[in-house]
């Protein structure tokens, strides 16, 4: 047995399992992500996940509470994916060589 209840799991399995349990209206109700809300289908919901980190990662978080919440392994699985959530968040950057108006005054 594997300690990682998302070991080997795609994420194709992870949403047809809580559609099947959940629905998209609980889901897009319960992780606010607007894939499972407006016009929800499996094909657009994958493709949005893959592209968009942080909506995989509550998409996980879910799966892991709705069908793993006893294994021994789930609550450090999601204080990580948490953390990773926090760590890997774009931070606000100002651009080096972004425009300023005065540049055109002294011209």
């Amino acid at each position: 047995m594997h300690h990682d209840p998302l070991h080997g799991v795609k994420l194709t399995e992870i949403l047809t399992l809580l559609e099947k349990k959940l629905g998209w209206k609980i889901m897009g109700e319960t992780l606010n992500i607007n894939c499972f809300i407006n016009h929800p289908r499996l094909k657009s919901s994958l493709t949005f996940l893959r592209k968009t980190p942080w909506a995989r990662t509550k998409v996980e978080i879910l799966y892991l509470k709705t069908f793993h919440a006893d294994h021994p392994a789930t609550k450090k699985l999601i204080r990580n994916l948490i953390e990773q959530k926090k760590t890997n968040s774009p931070q606000k950057t100002v651009a080096t060589n972004a425009f300023n108006w005065s540049n055109l005054k002294n011209k």
